[in-house]
């Protein structure tokens, strides 16, 4: 136990309220359903800031034949892993089903196309950005990579946090790297067991919301 007082690993949660982000949330929450539009292209997702982990070097969003495909590169495998993961779980809410994933031929990546008709409109978001209406209860601390804490790796990994409606983190990627991959792997598995409630004031909630977390690796 002596060794875990070497270092200090402190979470921060974005929790700045915002009766903006409030007021989005509240429209998303009330607004009508998606219905399938053909002109959408990838509909919200065309926008990637959100969905984008930090430590992939490339991803691109199209229109193929009525559907969204992403193709995404990179050289850390757990970013690439992130990455998918994160694209595949928001397929699963929005549209009913996994996405088809296919590695690149002759490089380190994926391709990865959501379903046919899947609902993507360009004038309804998928998710409400740093959504507001959800607060961490009890959460895991990560564990501090026995690789890292020999070397004294420090750092902060900031995370973006896919929720659905009950709360449950359904991936994560990281949206500012430590600069470790050891740390930021061990910030988001910790993060991915998570579980948020709604907050009292908080009558409704959308299929599926992004927050952000923040975890700290720092050491003597």
């Amino acid at each position: 136990m002596a060794a875990d007082r070497c270092w200090e690993r402190r979470m921060m949660m974005g929790s700045v309220f915002s009766w903006g982000a409030l007021l989005v949330a509240l429209l998303a929450a009330s607004g009508c359903s998606t219905k399938y539009d053909a002109a959408a292209a990838c509909g919200s997702l065309s926008d990637l800031a959100p969905v984008r982990d930090a430590s992939i070097d490339q991803l691109h969003a199209s229109h193929d034949g009525g559907r969204c495909a992403f193709r995404m590169t990179g050289r850390d495998p757990a970013a690439l892993q992130r990455q998918q993961h994160m694209l595949d779980a928001i397929s699963v809410i929005a549209c009913g089903q996994p996405a088809q994933i296919q590695p690149i031929q002759g490089a380190q990546g994926f391709e990865l196309q959501m379903p046919s008709r899947c609902p993507l409109s360009a004038r309804t978001s998928l998710f409400v950005r740093d959504d507001p209406r959800w607060r961490l209860e009890r959460p895991s601390m990560p564990s501090y990579p026995a690789v890292a804490r020999g070397e004294n790796l420090q750092g902060k990994v900031s995370m973006r946090l896919l929720l659905d409606d009950e709360g449950r983190v359904k991936a994560a990627i990281v949206a500012e790297s430590s600069g470790h991959p050891l740390l930021d792997e061990a910030a988001v598995k910790a993060a991915l067991g998570w579980q948020w409630k709604r907050e009292w004031w908080a009558f409704s909630a959308t299929r599926m919301s992004m927050v952000p977390a923040t975890t700290t690796f720092a050491g003597d």
